[in-house]
């Protein structure tokens, strides 16, 4: 919603003749079964029978409000986050899981427990700001957060996951023009994502 909903008046202005429609939701449609032209997918593919186009990627940031650290500590590792208040994503796919990567390379699990869960990344984030707890989520949703220190990234020596942000339509043959001008405007938009703070 944040980087995307300003672009759509934009596209609309650059093709008139194209009507939009709109639908957000977190859960992971059926491009085909449910007639969608396209959608933008934060994952890491696989084996996906769909046709994408990469428009950017996306760190995951394990952060939390300096008020909620104060009150309830630091975690300078991995494995103090299970003794605390975790703000989890409902889709998640590694549900309580939480997996960072150590300096060495390894793989560090922790099984968190979460005092509140929530199916959508805003309701998280706004959590956190309200010093409920540590959330683990993308940086293109909490790096203005982060920059204005409203949350702090805890534990910058372990990184969690990069995801790829894609453009995922059914097929490539027979593919609409209006659909092939949308992935080439959002491929533009995106050729430097602002959120991204390592650059």
């Amino acid at each position: 919603v944040l980087h995307l909903a300003p672009l759509w008046g934009r596209f609309a202005r650059l093709y008139p003749k194209v009507s939009l429609d709109i639908d957000l939701s977190d859960r992971v449609v059926d491009l085909v079964e449910e007639g969608y032209d396209l959608a933008v997918r934060i994952t890491n593919l696989g084996n996906s029978q769909l046709v994408s186009r990469q428009l950017a990627s996306t760190r995951m940031v394990a952060c939390a409000s300096p008020r909620y650290l104060a009150e309830h500590g630091t975690p300078a590792q991995p494995a103090e986050l299970a003794e605390h208040n975790v703000i989890s994503y409902s889709y998640w796919s590694a549900g309580n899981e939480w997996t960072f990567q150590a300096a060495d390379g390894n793989a560090v699990v922790v099984r968190t427990r979460a005092r509140i869960h929530a199916n959508n990344g805003d309701t998280c984030r706004a959590a956190a700001l309200d010093h409920q707890g540590i959330i683990l989520q993308p940086d293109f949703l909490v790096a203005d957060d982060l920059r204005r220190g409203d949350l702090v990234e805890l534990m910058p020596a372990y990184r969690a996951l990069t995801l790829g942000i894609h453009a995922v339509y059914p097929s490539r043959k027979h593919l609409p023009i209006k659909t092939r001008r949308l992935i080439d405007f959002l491929v533009e938009a995106f050729a430097r994502p602002r959120w991204n703070m390592e650059h």
